[in-house]
């Protein structure tokens, strides 16, 4: 969502907004939105919700578009890049942000505390909670989900089993599982209120695991994230992201932010600003291909050079941009006045500001004049042509 809002919104006198595309598999705001999930300092605490609720504020007045699927898979057609989902739907754009956090979710949030149980809080709290998790039977089973380093909690789980309860182990991410563990994927979490059982996605297929409880071995994706795309033709760095200070990855125009990026401790702190970062650095890479030269994002990283009196933010618009509309034609139509109800059916991004003018009879300078004072209300973006 930070990453989302920063692409979106630029604090700038005058800037041209980037229109935004944000795709969760999940809830939006990922653990933050979790029940009991808190951001704390030595005299201070915050809720997670609270957080959330703000972004999502904020991801609502700018009228950010949001999809709920989940993103398979990236491919690469010259400057644009194609974004497939498990559903079969293609978005195409200039960049993209990866910030997909440690692990795709799905809707752990409806059963935490309900028969879905983690590791958190140090690894001392871990063997003291599954001695405790242990000692209880549970029947039908206990599922235990995690990434490839699950291999480090398994001997220990036996160990403690002094219940006899019957264990499934699921594997999520690349790995060949082994004795007891099942490779796959978990789909969805269900049950009546409680927690009864997992679907999950394996190579043979959908596979429903009844299950009194479930433990998710939130450690083992801290120690390898399994919520990786696809790359068509490149390759990402691997389990984590590399990326510089910029958040760009060795891709130009796909960038990183988060948990999922290499280095650095995983906090809200970091998630929040390498969001901003990324936005940010994606913006300015839309910029430059659109425009062909760095956008000044004054406040954030000043530019050295010699002001003139004839100085302005917004570049010159060239006839061949396409614009397009980020608010509803009410907003537009109360900037502009009624006189200009009829550019609002046609800033959808596929006319050019010539085939507009020429379609209109109306003269480009003044197209232009109102085009600008648009943008300076952020109420459009402009799109280009690109050979797909």
């Amino acid at each position: 969502m930070s990453a989302a809002i920063r692409a979106r919104w630029i604090k700038r006198y005058k800037a041209i907004p980037c229109s935004t595309l944000l795709i969760e598999n999940s809830y939006l705001g990922g653990l933050a939105g979790w029940q009991g999930c808190l951001f704390t300092g030595p005299s201070w605490r915050m809720k997670g919700n609270d957080i959330v609720r703000r972004l999502l504020k904020d991801v609502e007045r700018l009228q950010i578009k949001v999809q709920q699927r989940r993103v398979t898979r990236i491919a690469l057609r010259g400057e644009t890049k194609e974004v497939f989902t498990s559903d079969g739907e293609v978005f195409r754009s200039l960049a993209v942000i990866i910030a997909t956090g440690i692990k795709v979710l799905v809707n752990e949030r409806d059963y935490l505390g309900r028969g879905l149980e983690m590791t958190s809080m140090g690894y001392e709290f871990i063997v003291a909670h599954l001695k405790k998790l242990l000692r209880k039977r549970w029947e039908p089973r206990l599922v235990i989900v995690g990434s490839p380093k699950l291999q480090n909690l398994i001997p220990l789980i036996h160990e403690l089993n002094t219940a006899q309860s019957p264990l499934f182990f699921v594997m999520e991410g690349e790995g060949e599982g082994g004795e007891g563990v099942v490779p796959g994927r978990v789909e969805r979490y269900w049950g009546d209120g409680y927690l009864q059982g997992v679907t999950l996605h394996t190579s043979k297929g959908l596979l429903n695991i009844s299950c009194a409880g479930t433990l998710l071995d939130f450690n083992s994706y801290e120690l390898c994230p399994t919520s990786r795309i696809e790359m068509e033709n490149e390759k990402l760095s691997s389990p984590f992201i590399r990326v510089d200070q910029d958040m760009q990855t060795s891709i130009p125009g796909i960038l990183a932010a988060g948990d999922v990026t290499i280095g650095g401790y995983n906090s809200f702190s970091r998630a929040v600003a390498q969001g901003m970062t990324a936005g940010l650095s994606a913006y300015r890479y839309v910029y430059g291909r659109k425009f062909g030269f760095e956008p000044p994002l004054f406040a954030y990283r000043p530019k050295d050079f010699l002001l003139s009196s004839h100085f302005q933010e917004l570049p010159p618009l060239d006839e061949g941009l396409r614009p397009k509309a980020l608010v509803k034609g009410e907003e537009i139509k109360a900037s502009l006045g009624e006189s200009w109800t009829w550019l609002i059916d046609r800033l959808h991004g596929h006319l050019s500001i010539r085939e507009i003018a020429e379609e209109m009879g109306a003269e480009p300078e003044n197209l232009k004049d109102a085009l600008r004072w648009l943008v300076e209300k952020k109420m459009i973006t402009f799109h280009i042509e690109v050979d797909l």
